[in-house]
């Protein structure tokens, strides 16, 4: 019984964390746990908690940013976003993670809706993946032209972003706003 309670408890988190974060603006104060596939608990592990201050770019290009792990499985990843563009009222968007190599290491594409887009969580399928504390990794997010990824000068201090294979602002060291859910 006490594991079915768990779960329950578990699963009522998410839902709490998730409609925080698609329905309404969450403040940098995230939850540290939520919960993934059945039985696994994600812990907030790395995070850009820099204020946006409206700069964004669209997800055509190749908008990248690097970070490094804590925790040794990576389960999830929430990125910032703005509607950037007049469309349609969604996207499909692509979240690549890569290793230092540049080798593809998860890819996951959600259909995003206008409408609660600006904090966007990308679970990992099959239990996430094994990483390396301490490694560089990189976030890779591909798209249409509707949605942009936030963006400050500064912030993450383990990381930076790029674009394109140059960094994002050619005299000032920028990072996209994102959030990593991982476990040990």
């Amino acid at each position: 019984m006490k594991s079915k309670q768990k779960e329950l408890i578990g699963s009522a988190a998410l839902l709490l964390i998730l409609c925080s974060t698609t329905v309404a603006p969450v403040s940098h104060a995230t939850p540290a746990m939520a919960l993934a596939p059945p039985g696994e608990t994600m812990k907030l592990d790395q995070v850009n908690r820099a204020r946006w201050d409206r700069a964004w770019t669209n997800l055509v290009n190749d908008a990248e940013q690097s970070f490094t792990p804590t925790l040794p499985r990576l389960l999830g990843v929430e990125v910032e976003l703005v509607v950037g563009n007049a469309g349609s009222n969604d996207d499909d968007l692509t979240l690549t993670v890569m290793d230092a190599t540049g080798h593809t290491v998860a890819v996951v594409t959600e259909t995003v809706e206008t409408s609660g887009s600006e904090h966007t969580m990308f679970v990992i399928p099959k239990n996430g993946i094994d990483v390396i504390p301490g490694q560089t990794y990189r976030l890779k997010l591909t798209g249409g032209m509707l949605f942009g990824w936030k963006y400050v000068v500064g912030g993450y201090e383990k990381g930076a972003a790029t674009f394109n294979g140059k960094p994002l602002l050619p005299k000032a060291r920028s990072t996209f706003l994102f959030r990593t859910f991982g476990a040990e």
